[in-house]
């Protein structure tokens, strides 16, 4: 089951209309990125608070920190091997991975030496969280690679006072956090006894003993701790299985009203409707404001309804509202911010600029609203987990275009948001968000049976999944796509693991909760999707009618076929892909005159409909899978 954003359909020919693309990475066709142009083995030249020059000598600075240790598992058989391209592939881990995690967890990269790189933190959850990050994010990016050619790290992690040397750091504690590294496996980390008394109960892992170790060098014995990660193996299996996490979001507290079209092309209301979801998005970034979702606030489009009674509808304080008029050398913004509880305007502001800086046009004005609403430093920070902009503005144009008629959810309506999103990804291949566009669509012809390779068009999808979250690692979006077509693959707790992701990133998602209820509907956790869909629903009060099929699937998993039914039954207009767990239900229920009657009328809709389409649904169990298809066969579907 898809929703509504992802159901957009199509390409016949499997991937012939995807862009040619460049160099191989990680085992997939990866759009070359332009390095940051880091010199292995060289120092940083990140600042630090070091050593001063005092009379002409040179006096020591010291400080507690977390040390990382990391280094790269058979690096000398890669580097026999391999040498270029070793040395090339771990350039660009460092630069794509490893240096925003470091940045993300306000560490410092001290140095790298070969295959080595030594890191610190001033926080040993910090630390630890920046290590778990570059561990997962290795694997989803050696998930395509051949195993002889993975880049796999080892880290070791130490809690100590440094000595601080200019740019580089010193000391036994930064050689037992090395000592540690090589107690670790290829993908694990090992923690000296300090950092697990820290961590422990604090991060999204469990911590294993190792034992007393004697290391080289080191006088006594040490307690040494592994810690265990979710994602052992590099298809994103779990090892072992744990009840999730209580997902928190912010209480609705701002809405963002459909900004209105005032250019003189009536066809650029795409490009306003664009501009006010990349605002939302981008304003869900913020834990602290619960924004309401763009499936709410749109369905006021067009429909005159005053501030006040918008905001009492949704339950929200802040409304923002504006316009945007956009010419061939001109884009203007006007937009203002209302308190409706008090009834007064408490920001207005007009943005103007060239196409070119629409983006940064969009970060102002979210961090303007932030500033506004939220009552704490530090909101300029948040902008770097603003989505990167694309190289080209024309490939968003496109991508705009391909979102306008994707919604449709026909055929044609398919064939036209494939060509739009292969044009943006031509004119810019390191544009993430047009692969995960291109990923949903080709996902979508997969489950709606519009194509003859239904397994080689999800493989693509889940390709280029796999793409935009090597190209933007800090893109919940990425995150998100890769969650839905793991779950497609079956490999559901990577799918899990994807949607937490993406929920870190953007914790007021309405749609990204009801996407990870529908994993773990299929997987048969039905009262963790059913909380799941209760916050989105929260976040989302006019909600998309996909949000109750993933209640209707879980009570379906349940056995509860009445209240599968009562769910299914609050679609408007059920689609054929729907209408199939209708008959299903049906079957169960004993109204079999009823199924049949339904199967015909999808047969109808739907001639080209066989029974194996339903091979690709995503229950966990198998036995549900071949029962639901054991139902439809009786109420008549055509194998």
């Amino acid at each position: 089951m898809l929703s509504g954003r992802q159901i957009f359909p199509k390409i016949q020919q499997g991937c012939s209309h995807a862009p040619a693309l460049g160099i191989e990475f990680s085992g997939i066709e990866v759009p070359s990125v332009n390095p940051r142009g880091y010199l292995m083995g060289t120092p940083s030249t990140l600042p630090a608070v070091g050593s001063q020059d005092i009379g002409g000598e040179k006096t020591l600075q010291r400080r507690l920190a977390a040390i990382v240790f990391a280094d790269v598992a058979g690096y000398s058989r890669l580097m026999h091997d391999d040498e270029s391209g070793t040395i090339n592939t771990l350039k660009k881990h460092l630069s794509e991975l490893i240096e925003p995690v470091i940045a993300e967890q306000s560490g410092r990269l001290v140095k790298t030496t070969g295959d080595g790189i030594l890191m610190e933190f001033s926080s040993a959850v910090s630390a630890v969280v920046a290590a778990i990050d570059i561990q997962r994010g290795m694997m989803l990016r050696n998930s395509q690679t051949p195993e002889d050619r993975r880049i796999e790290f080892r880290i070791g992690i130490n809690l100590s006072e440094i000595v601080v040397d200019d740019a580089d750091i010193l000391g036994d504690g930064v050689n037992v956090a090395a000592r540690l590294e090589g107690l670790a496996d290829a993908n694990g980390i090992c923690v000296s006894d300090e950092i697990q008394r820290i961590v422990r109960n604090k991060i999204d892992a469990d911590i294993e003993s190792v034992g007393e170790v004697t290391l080289k060098n080191m006088p006594k014995p040490i307690k040494v701790y592994r810690i265990s990660l979710e994602a052992q193996h590099a298809n994103g299996a779990v090892k072992n299985h744990k009840p999730l996490a209580k997902t928190t979001t912010a209480e609705p507290l701002l809405a963002v009203l459909p900004f209105a079209n005032l250019s003189h092309d009536h066809d650029q209301t795409y490009f306003s409707d664009g501009v006010t979801n990349d605002i939302i998005s981008n304003l869900s970034r913020f834990p602290e404001i619960g924004i309401i979702a763009s499936h709410s606030v749109f369905a006021y489009k067009s429909r005159p309804t005053g501030i006040a009674t918008v905001a009492e509808d949704l339950g929200v304080r802040y409304v923002v509202e504006g316009n945007v008029q956009r010419s061939q050398s001109i884009v203007r913004i006007n937009v203002q911010l209302i308190d409706a509880h008090a009834d007064r305007q408490l920001w207005s502001d007009r943005f103007q600029g060239n196409p070119n800086e629409i983006f940064e046009m969009q970060e102002e004005i979210t961090r303007a609203i932030a500033a506004r609403v939220v009552s704490r430093v530090g909101i300029a920070e948040r902008g770097r987990s603003l989505r990167k902009a694309p190289d080209n503005l024309e490939a968003y144009d496109f991508l705009l275009r391909g979102f306008r008629v994707w919604y449709l959810w026909t055929l044609e309506a398919n064939r036209e948001a494939q060509e739009f999103f292969s044009k943006a990804l031509a004119l810019d291949p390191n544009y993430a968000r047009a692969h995960s566009a291109y990923s949903y669509s080709l996902l979508q012809a997969s489950i709606g049976g519009w194509t003859a390779t239904p397994d080689a068009q999800l493989r693509a999808a889940h390709k280029h999944a796999q793409i935009a979250v090597a190209l933007a690692p800090f893109d919940f979006d990425a995150y998100e796509e890769l969650g839905l077509t793991s779950l497609y693959m079956r490999e559901f707790d990577r799918s899990i693991d994807c949607y937490h992701r993406a929920l870190n990133l953007n914790p007021n998602s309405p749609d990204l909760l009801a996407d990870l209820a529908d994993t773990l509907a299929h997987m048969g956790r039905t009262a963790e999707a059913s909380q799941m869909i209760a916050q989105a629903k929260r976040l989302n009060p006019i909600h998309p009618d996909w949000y109750d099929w993933v209640l209707g699937v879980a009570a379906f998993h349940d056995g509860r076929y009445e209240d599968a039914l009562a769910a299914y039954s609050r679609f408007t207009d059920p689609p054929p892909l729907l209408r199939r767990d209708i008959v299903a239900v049906n079957v169960r229920l004993g109204r079999l005159e009823e199924a049949r009657k339904l199967a015909q009328g999808i047969a109808r809709e739907w001639p080209e409909y066989r029974l194996a389409t339903e091979n690709l649904r995503p229950f966990k169990n198998p036995d549900l899978l071949l029962g639901l298809i054991s139902d439809l066969r009786l109420a008549g579907l055509p194998d």
